[in-house]
């Protein structure tokens, strides 16, 4: 083929192609951000509202997810990390010796509930722990006495 004969075929039609592709993007986009949430979800606008009993909530929910209590969001599988779940623990128990005679009666009992409750389902886990060690090793986890 001669210089001459080679064409170049410029599709003048992509300019409104790609603004038509843009202007469904922007609409799908604003869609989404019209739709309320899921059961669940929290929106920007439903933001939580900080407080005592948040800061209690949120290690709570931390040291459950180490305790594997509860799965991580979007996960159906549990991880137990037992020196996480105590440092979370841990952090709880220094925020009521901290706040020990600040608190109301009612946040006073939210953070020992919610430090009990761990307390017990770690103690629950690390029994689990020690007697899969110990089946691991060939050993029965509870001898008969």
């Amino acid at each position: 083929m001669s210089d001459e004969e080679k064409k170049i075929i410029i599709d003048e039609d992509w300019k409104s192609k790609v603004q038509k592709e843009k202007e469904e993007l922007q609409k799908k986009l604003e869609e989404e951000k019209s739709k309320k949430p899921e059961e669940g979800e929290v929106s920007p606008e439903e933001s939580i509202t900080p407080s005592f009993e948040t800061i209690v909530g949120i290690l709570t929910t931390d040291a459950m997810l180490a305790l594997g209590v509860i799965a991580p969001q979007g996960s159906q599988q549990v991880m137990i990390d037992l020196e996480q779940a105590q440092f979370f623990i841990d952090l709880l128990i220094i925020l009521r010796e901290k706040t020990k005679g600040n608190l109301s009666p009612q946040e006073e009992g939210i953070l020992n509930n919610s430090i009990a409750q761990l307390q017990e389902i770690y103690l629950v886990r690390n029994q689990q722990y020690h007697e899969a060690q110990l089946r691991q090793a060939g050993l029965k986890p509870n001898p008969e006495k």
